[in-house]
C-alpha cells in the first residue's frame, strides 16, 4: 500500500491519485501545520461563536451533521457529531433509500465512558484534556468551559443507547414522520434543523436510537446556550487536534493514545479513492471477469442442488430459488466509481481536506435520498480484504483485496480456483436461503419465510453433521460445538458440493479423461484446503473453539463428506478422515 501511495505523489494534479497522495503529503507538512496554527479551524469557530439563540444552534448542528455511521451494512452506530446521517437500503424491502439518523457526539466513544463508576479516572483524564484544548485556543476561564462542556457531553450520554441495543435490527421499525419529530422529541426545532442539514423536503426518517435523539432534543432546549457552544468548540479541537500545531496533537496522544501514521490516516479518511487505485492496480478487469465466470457457474450448480433438496418444502423453495436468481455478486470493485472531481485536496492543509471530504461523503449520502435502491451498491473498500453479505440487497461483495491468493489466485488452475473462491461463493450462496436467509425474502425485506416443515427437515437432514463436528476437538480436549457451528459448517459442505458440480461441469469434453480428472480433482481439494489454512496459538484455538465459527482444520475436513475426495487421494477404511459411505452429509 505505500508503494501505492508513494506512486500517486507522481500522478497528474487533479486525478484521483493526485488527491489521495496530497492528502497524505499535508497530513504529514508539521511545518505547515505549525506555521497555519489555528487558522484553518477559525471559520468553523466563528460559526460556532456567532450562535445567539437556540434556532441558531439548531441550524449548525443540522449543518454540522455528518455521514459517517452506517448501521445496516457497516454496524456503525454511534457519529462523531451530535446525530449522524445514513443513506442505504433497509430492512423492508423499500424501493428507495431510506434515511437513518442515529446517535453520536461522544468524545470518549461510548456511554460507558460518562456513567460507569469504574470510568473516574478517565473522565477526569478527558476534562484536564478539554482544559487544555480550550487553553491552547486561547479561550479565558478554560476550566470553566471544559467543566460545562463535560458536563453536557455526560448528559447526552444518558440517553445514548448501549451497544448491545444499537445493534438490534428492530431499530429499523422506528419509522418517524417529520411531523412526529415535533411530538415525539420535543426541545428542538426540527424543521431548521432538517432544512440546515439538506434534508428540508425529507418525510420519513428511521431513527435508530429515539432515546438518544429524544435526549438530544430536549438538552438543545434545556441546557444553557454557552455550554452547548464550549461543547461544540472543544468537540471541534479534539477531532482536528492530530492535524493542528504539535502541542494540540500531543495532548490528543496522551489521552487516546499515538496516532496512525501518515499513510495509514491517509489510507483510513481516503479509503475510497484508494480503493479506485488499488483495483486499478491489483485487480484488472480481466481477473474480475473470470471471478464472475466462476460465481456463475457455481450460482447455477448450486441452484440445482436447491431444487433436488427433499427436506425443503415446495413454496419455500420457489423463494429460494428465486433469491438464487436475483442475487448480486460485487465482484472485486464496485460497477461505478464515485465522482470524485468536486473534492478539492491540498497538499498544505490537512484540515480544510478533512473538512472538505467530510462534506463531499455528506453531498454523496444525501444524493441518494429519494433515489431508487440500488441492488449493486458497495458499502466496503476494494483494498480492505474481507467480503460484505446483505440481505436486504440480497447481494454480496466480495473485495479485489480478499481476491489474493490462497482466496483466490489469479496463476492458480480453473480447478484450484473453484476449490478456493468458488467453494466461498458456494457458502454465501447457502446462507441466503439457510437459517439466516430465511429472515429475507427475495426483494430484501425482513419476512421469514420457512415454514415449521422446513425446519424440521433442515433440522433432521443436518443432525448428522451436527454429530460430525461435535465429535472434533483440539490437543487441550475441547469439542467443537456441532450445533453452536452448525450454520457455517452446512455452508461450507453446500458451498464445497457446489463448486465442485460447477468445476466438473467446466471440465467439458475432458470429463471422459479418467486421469486429467483425477490430477484436476485433486488441485480442487488442495485450493480448497488451501484458501482455509491457519495458524494459532494454543489460547487462540481454544478461543475460536468457542465460537460459532469452527477452527478451519475442522472446516477443512468437510471434504470427507464428498465421494469424490476419496477417490482423488485414495482415502480408505482404517485412515483417520474416513468415513463410510452412509456416514457422508449431503444437505443442499
Amino acid at each position: 500500500m505505500t508503494v501505492l501511495l508513494d506512486d500517486a505523489a507522481r500522478a497528474a494534479p487533479g486525478s484521483v491519485a493526485r488527491k489521495v497522495a496530497d492528502f497524505r503529503a499535508a497530513a504529514s507538512a508539521r511545518a505547515a501545520i505549525e506555521q497555519q496554527g489555528l487558522a484553518p479551524l477559525k471559520p468553523l469557530l466563528a460559526d460556532i461563536g456567532a450562535v445567539r439563540d437556540r434556532t441558531a444552534l439548531t441550524r449548525l448542528l443540522g449543518k454540522l451533521m455528518l455521514a459517517d455511521v452506517d448501521p445496516v451494512n457497516l454496524g456503525i452506530y454511534d457519529s462523531a457529531h451530535l446525530l449522524g446521517l445514513s443513506v442505504t437500503p433497509g430492512y423492508h424491502g423499500e424501493r428507495t433509500n431510506v434515511v437513518f439518523l442515529l446517535q453520536g457526539g461522544l468524545g470518549l466513544g461510548s456511554r460507558e465512558a460518562y456513567l460507569d463508576a469504574d470510568k473516574q479516572t478517565l473522565r477526569a483524564d478527558y476534562l484536564r484534556y478539554l482544559v487544555r484544548l480550550l487553553e491552547l485556543a486561547g479561550f479565558d476561564r478554560p476550566a470553566e468551559r471544559a467543566s460545562a462542556a463535560l458536563q453536557l457531553e455526560t448528559a447526552i450520554a444518558q440517553s445514548h443507547a448501549t451497544a448491545a441495543i444499537s445493534g438490534e435490527d428492530k431499530n429499523a421499525d422506528n419509522l418517524w414522520t417529520r411531523e412526529q419529530f415535533a411530538r415525539e422529541a420535543p426541545g428542538m426545532d426540527w424543521t431548521q434543523f432538517f432544512a440546515a442539514a439538506g434534508l428540508g423536503s425529507q418525510k420519513t426518517f428511521v431513527v435508530w436510537q429515539p432515546d438518544a435523539v429524544q435526549g438530544a432534543a430536549a438538552l438543545v432546549n434545556s441546557q444553557p446556550l454557552d455550554a452547548w457552544l464550549d461543547y461544540l468548540r472543544t468537540r471541534t479541537l479534539d477531532e482536528y487536534a492530530d492535524v493542528l500545531p504539535r502541542a494540540f496533537a500531543d495532548a490528543a496522544t496522551a489521552l487516546h493514545g499515538p496516532t496512525a501514521d501518515v499513510a495509514a490516516q491517509a489510507q483510513l479518511q481516503m479509503s475510497g479513492p484508494i480503493g479506485q487505485l488499488y483495483a486499478e492496480r491489483h485487480f484488472p478487469p480481466g481477473q474480475k471477469a473470470r471471478v464472475n465466470t466462476i460465481v456463475r457457474n457455481v450460482t447455477q450448480a448450486f441452484r440445482h442442488r436447491v431444487e433436488a433438496a427433499t427436506w425443503m418444502s415446495e413454496p419455500s423453495r420457489k423463494v429460494a430459488l428465486a433469491k438464487v436468481d436475483a442475487i448480486y455478486f460485487g465482484i472485486g470493485y464496485p460497477e461505478r466509481w464515485p465522482n470524485y472531481s468536486t473534492l478539492v485536496v491540498s497538499p498544505v492543509d490537512p484540515v480544510g481536506n478533512r473538512l472538505r471530504l467530510a462534506e463531499w461523503n455528506y453531498r454523496e449520502a444525501t444524493s441518494r435520498v429519494s433515489k431508487p435502491v440500488d441492488l449493486t451498491s458497495w458499502w466496503i473498500s476494494p483494498q480492505a480484504p474481507q467480503g460484505l453479505l446483505m440481505f436486504n440487497q440480497n447481494a454480496y461483495n466480495f473485495a479485489a483485496a480478499l481476491l489474493q491468493a490462497p482466496k483466490y489466485d489469479a496463476s492458480a488452475s480453473e480447478a484450484m480456483n473453484y476449490g478456493a473462491i468458488g467453494a466461498i461463493v458456494g457458502h454465501e450462496l447457502s446462507h441466503f436461503v439457510d437459517t439466516l436467509g430465511a429472515d429475507y425474502d427475495v426483494t430484501g425485506s425482513k419476512l421469514r419465510w420457512w415454514t415449521a416443515a422446513d425446519l424440521a427437515g433442515y433440522d433432521s437432514a443436518t443432525a448428522p453433521l451436527v454429530r460430525q463436528f461435535s465429535n472434533y476437538s483440539i490437543t487441550s480436549g475441547e469439542h467443537v460445538d456441532g450445533r453452536l457451528t452448525l450454520v457455517e459448517n452446512v455452508a461450507d459442505l453446500a458451498g464445497l458440493s457446489a463448486a465442485f458440480d460447477a468445476y466438473r461441469k467446466s471440465l467439458g469434453s475432458r470429463i471422459n479423461d479418467r486421469e486429467y480428472v483425477r490430477q484436476q480433482d485433486r488441485e480442487f481439494f488442495t485450493g480448497f484446503a488451501r484458501a482455509w489454512r491457519g495458524h494459532y496459538t494454543a489460547e487462540g484455538l481454544r478461543k475460536q473453539v468457542a465460537t460459532d465459527h469452527a477452527p478451519e482444520c475442522f472446516r477443512i475436513a468437510t471434504v470427507r463428506n464428498l465421494d469424490a475426495w476419496y477417490e482423488a487421494f485414495d482415502v480408505t477404511p482404517g485412515q483417520k478422515l474416513y468415513l463410510e459411505p452412509k456416514d457422508r452429509v449431503r444437505i443442499w
